[in-house]
């Protein structure tokens, strides 16, 4: 019998010393400056990726799944060569924060114009921002310099849940409370709808860099979804690995 509750003890301190250790810190015990210092570290130590993998999307117009080549140099640059989820044979596109540059190459022709939200969007056919782009590829989120005194941090199984509240919007993010990546962001209206989520998932280290496997970006208003996964995967190139090669023959367009 008091073998019995020797185990039961013993037992007991264990699942509570591995479930306690999960949070580094009481959510009322770290500032929102020590997470971000955390986290943009952690997110500085990836500077370029190169992965290939699938491209699922889901919208109103298109339902389709493809393969996706992929090479990011931040924080600026993304790469992407698509074969199949857009209609066509295959599609490179090279954007950067300032422009893109599309070649469609069943239609031979290439598309230039400012990386706006409504162009990015008729491109992708889901609209995404930019940094939506950047962040969903790469896996990784930096925060801004931006000093938001209304921060505020709760706990959420693994996970500290930040929210930052900007002029018309609030912004959640879900922390590992022990590496400090983001593993899920939210962004919703005041009154509490989702505007875009984007959940990274099935996560591995290499090089002391945690990186998702799968990623998953949803629109809820426009019913739009994309759902990406890795298969292989190459860090800290220092460059684009991949290059446009665009015909002389193709006809070329310009968007404003």
């Amino acid at each position: 019998m008091r073998l019995r509750l020797l185990i039961l003890l013993f037992v007991s301190i264990t699942l509570y010393s591995c479930s306690s250790s999960k949070v580094g810190k009481n959510s009322s015990e770290i500032t929102f400056e020590e997470i971000k210092q955390r986290v943009n570290e952690n997110a500085m130590k990836l500077k370029s990726v190169d992965a290939d993998g699938e491209i699922s999307i889901d919208s109103p117009n298109m339902s389709n799944t493809g393969s996706i080549t992929l090479s990011i140099l931040k924080p600026d640059s993304i790469y992407t060569k698509l074969e199949g989820p857009f209609g066509i044979d295959i599609a490179d596109l090279l954007i950067t924060r300032n422009d893109f540059v599309y070649y469609n190459a069943n239609e031979n022709k290439v598309i230039r114009g400012p990386s706006s939200q409504k162009n990015l969007g008729i491109i992708m056919r889901i609209k995404l921002e930019f940094d939506d782009i950047l962040n969903a590829f790469s896996g990784k989120f930096i925060f801004s310099n931006e000093n938001f005194k209304d921060a505020k941090i709760t706990s959420e199984e693994s996970n500290y849940v930040v929210s930052l509240t900007y002029d018309n919007e609030i912004r959640k993010y879900w922390i590992d409370s022990e590496n400090y990546f983001v593993t899920k962001l939210r962004t919703t209206d005041i009154d509490g709808s989702t505007k875009v989520e984007i959940t990274y998932d099935d996560f591995f280290e290499s090089d002391n860099i945690f990186f998702p496997k799968r990623v998953y970006v949803t629109r809820p208003k426009e019913k739009q979804n994309i759902w990406l996964t890795y298969y292989n995967q190459n860090f800290n190139n220092g460059k684009l690995t991949y290059k446009l090669k665009i015909p002389k023959s193709a006809r070329k367009i310009d968007w404003e």
